[in-house]
């Protein structure tokens, strides 16, 4: 499976390097200024190619980071959530988080960016293990504190996710693989500064049910992607299965009245499939804006025929009063196409 996965990262790489090259050409002929923001007069545009997309708002911008590049993390800005530009980071080859300042040197996957008072705080995936990273900016350069290594150096992860609540309490959601179950959902709690987690406390969140919307049709067990939501004192844990490969990969939630549990799962899952006509929506984010609006941040396949490169996608979602339980956790139908522009 790794190995696969492998490939088939070296080939999105591949593929948006076409897409990159076109963009160039076009930037040249259009005679466009380089650099984050300094480009003049009409631009090239294409999708935002990040897959497991998270948004960060800060100071009025918002800045997406994704599984996007061999050499480490990528950050693209906007003002609006519909143009974009970038990469923009500070890091070396400008990336948010470059390889030379983290464990590991390949597979980085899955970050997600928070500040907590006057540092920004990065979960991401390296190698299948989950780490943090830290930086003065949004863009970076962020890197690792010594000692250099993931959180759980003998145990095999991905798909990290910081949560933190009312009471500063601080937890990690990740995906474990190494037990025989497939992927599964965990929890454990962090340390306040965010470097240490608590494994004695581990726990498991959501384990694949078998003939469900989240089984693989060869049988693999694929839960990934967590993100928690608090909401009317509840916790609302949202994650992906199915495969990402497939047309059919999803989005569904399970609520809790605790960071640990016990999951109950929403019964009208998955709450995002196919979204607006397009395969393979999943592994998202949510984003709370400073207006008040609330967003799924989602990755698709490039076609119905492609996989890769996948593109981020963002959805309005809000939560819906129910009389019979839990408010619902609802997906609008309208999907905002995130542009890239020439820089």
């Amino acid at each position: 499976m790794v190995r696969i996965w492998n490939i088939e990262m070296k080939m999105e790489v591949f593929v948006k390097l076409k897409f990159n090259v076109v963009a160039m050409l076009l930037c040249a002929v259009s005679m466009v200024l380089p650099g984050c923001g300094s480009g003049s007069g009409p631009v090239p545009a294409d999708p935002v190619f990040l897959a497991d997309p998270f948004i960060l708002e800060q100071d009025g911008k918002f800045y997406a980071y994704g599984t996007d590049s061999d050499s480490g993390i990528a950050v693209y800005v906007s003002d609006d959530l519909e143009h974009w530009e970038g990469p923009c980071g500070a890091a070396k080859d400008g990336l948010a988080l470059h390889k030379d300042d983290s464990w590991g040197d390949f597979w980085f996957w899955a970050p997600e960016v928070y500040r907590f008072g006057d540092r920004y705080v990065m979960t991401y995936s390296v190698q299948e293990h989950i780490a943090v990273a830290f930086s003065d900016s949004p863009l970076g350069p962020f890197r690792q504190e010594e000692p250099m290594q993931p959180y759980i150096p003998g145990q095999k992860g991905i798909d990290s996710h910081i949560f933190v609540d009312d009471d500063s309490s601080a937890w990690l959601y990740w995906v474990r693989w190494d037990l025989g179950n497939g992927n599964e959902i965990h929890v454990a709690p962090l340390s306040p500064d965010f470097r240490q987690l608590d494994t004695s406390a581990q726990s498991v969140c959501i384990v694949t049910r078998p003939d469900t919307w989240e089984a693989v049709p060869d049988g693999a067990r694929v839960a990934e992607g967590p993100f928690v939501l608090k909401h009317g004192g509840l916790y609302y844990l949202s994650f992906s299965c199915n495969d990402y490969k497939s047309r059919e990969y999803a989005v569904g939630y399970a609520v809790a009245p605790s960071p640990q549990g016990p999951w109950e799962r929403y019964e009208g899952n998955p709450i995002l499939h196919r979204q607006g006509g397009y395969v393979g929506t999943g592994h998202h984010s949510f984003l709370r804006t400073s207006k008040g609006k609330m967003y799924i941040v989602y990755h698709a396949h490039l076609s119905s025929d492609h996989i890769h490169p996948r593109k981020m996608l963002i959805s309005p979602c809000s939560f819906v009063p129910s009389k019979d339980g839990p408010d619902v956790l609802s997906v609008g139908k309208k999907v905002i196409v995130p542009i890239l522009h020439g820089n």
